[in-house]
C-alpha cells in the first residue's frame, strides 16, 4: 500500500529532514563520489515502465505550470503556460523522464526528491545544491517514473492561503507557504523570470545531484501586485487562542528586541500561540516552579534587502509561578514568512 503524507498518491513529504527551514538544502555539496546513471542494458537498469499518459509522454523531465489541475495521466493541456501574471490561478507539476532507481542506483531506494527555486537568475550556472529548496518529497517506488503536484495536493494551487500554526499541520502546507515566501518578495514589478528544478539526492546533497525535471516561467509584475498577492495568499500566524495575547504580545516582542543574540535582526511583532500559560513542576517534588508558554515572533535580518523577506520562529515565553515579568525560554522551529503579514 502507498503511504502519503500529503494526499500525494505514494509519496512522503519529509519536512524534518529539512533542518532550518527553507534552503537548507542549498549548501557546498558533498565529496561523495558521484552515482553514475544506469543505462539500457546495464546489470543495474530496471525498465521504468509504460508512460502515465500523453503528457507524461510530452512534458517528461519538465516542470509544468497550468492555470488548473493537470494529472499525472491528462491528455489535456490546454491550461499549461509558460508565461504567468502575478495574481492569476498557479499550479505546478513535474514528470520524470527517468527513474529515480536508474537515475542514482547505487542508492538503495534512499532517493529524495528535492524542490528547489531560483528568481531572476541568482543562482545561475551553480549545481542543484547551491539552490534553495522549498520541500522535499520520497516515494515508495522508486523503480518507476517519479511525478507529483509540487503543492503536494493535485487540486492545490500555490495561489492559496496557509496558516502557520507550529504544529504537524504545518507540513501539508510546506510547499505552497514556502514557494511563495521565497520567491515573491524577489520578484520586481515588470517581468521576471521563475526557474524550478527538482533534484535528486541520497539522503545529503551532493555537487553532482541529478535533475530529474525543471521549467521556467515568466512572470509578470504589475503595480501593487506584490503587495496584494501576499496579503491575499502569503502565510498568515493563526489567530492567538490566548485570552492575555493583546497584552502579553508587545511584551514578547520587547523580550525578543533587548536580547544580545537577536541584534542582527528587527523584531517586528509577535502573537501568543498557547491557549493558557502552562505549569511547570519540579519532577521529583511536585512543587509548581514557574509558567510557560509558546509564542511566535516575526523578525527580518537588517542585512536583508527583501522588505517582505521575514522568518517566524517558535519561542518559549516563561514566567514565575508567583507572576511578574516574563523571560526568555527558548527558541525552537522557524520559517520564511511575509514581512507583510507579521502581528501589528
Amino acid at each position: 500500500m502507498l503511504v502519503s503524507a500529503l494526499g500525494l498518491t505514494g509519496c512522503v513529504s519529509l519536512l524534518g529532514q529539512l533542518a532550518g527551514g527553507s534552503g537548507s538544502e542549498s549548501k557546498e555539496g558533498s565529496s561523495e563520489k558521484a552515482d553514475a546513471p544506469a543505462a539500457p542494458g546495464s546489470s543495474d537498469y530496471v525498465d521504468p515502465g509504460a508512460w502515465e499518459g500523453p503528457l507524461h509522454q510530452k512534458y517528461a523531465g519538465q516542470v509544468v505550470f497550468s492555470s488548473k489541475p493537470v494529472p499525472k495521466d491528462g491528455a489535456d493541456d490546454s491550461s499549461v503556460y509558460t508565461e504567468y501574471t502575478l495574481g492569476d490561478p498557479l499550479y505546478a507539476r513535474f514528470w520524470s523522464k527517468e527513474s529515480p532507481h536508474n537515475l542514482m542506483p547505487k542508492c538503495d531506494d534512499r532517493q529524495r526528491h528535492i524542490l528547489r527555486i531560483d528568481v531572476n537568475g541568482e543562482h545561475a550556472g551553480k549545481a542543484p545544491s547551491y539552490i534553495p529548496s522549498f520541500d522535499l518529497i520520497q516515494f515508495n517506488d522508486n523503480k518507476t517514473r517519479s511525478m507529483a503536484s509540487l503543492t503536494g495536493d493535485l487540486e492545490v494551487p500555490f495561489t492559496k492561503a496557509s496558516t502557520v500554526t507550529f504544529t504537524k499541520a504545518d507540513a501539508d502546507t510546506r510547499a505552497l507557504r514556502e514557494f511563495n515566501a521565497i520567491v515573491v518578495p524577489k520578484l520586481k514589478e515588470g517581468d521576471n523570470t521563475v526557474r524550478v528544478i527538482v533534484s535528486l539526492d541520497c539522503g545529503a546533497s551532493s555537487d553532482s545531484d541529478p535533475l530529474v525535471a525543471e521549467g521556467t516561467l515568466k512572470v509578470k509584475v504589475n503595480p501593487g501586485a506584490k503587495q496584494e498577492y501576499l496579503t491575499k495568499y502569503g502565510a498568515q500566524l493563526a489567530p492567538s487562542p490566548h485570552p492575555e495575547n493583546a497584552q502579553l504580545a508587545p511584551q514578547i516582542t520587547k523580550l525578543v528586541d533587548d536580547l544580545p543574540d537577536w541584534d542582527n535582526e528587527i523584531v517586528l511583532g509577535s502573537r501568543v500561540i498557547s491557549a493558557q500559560w502552562e505549569p511547570i513542576r519540579n519532577q521529583i517534588t511536585g512543587v509548581l516552579t514557574h509558567y510557560r508558554l509558546d509564542a511566535a515572533v516575526v523578525v527580518r535580518l537588517k542585512k536583508e534587502k527583501d522588505e517582505n523577506a521575514c522568518r517566524v520562529f517558535n519561542i518559549g515565553v516563561q514566567r514565575d509561578a508567583a507572576g511578574g515579568s516574563i523571560r526568555w525560554g527558548g527558541v525552537g522551529s522557524n520559517m520564511p514568512f511575509p514581512c507583510l503579514n507579521a502581528p501589528k
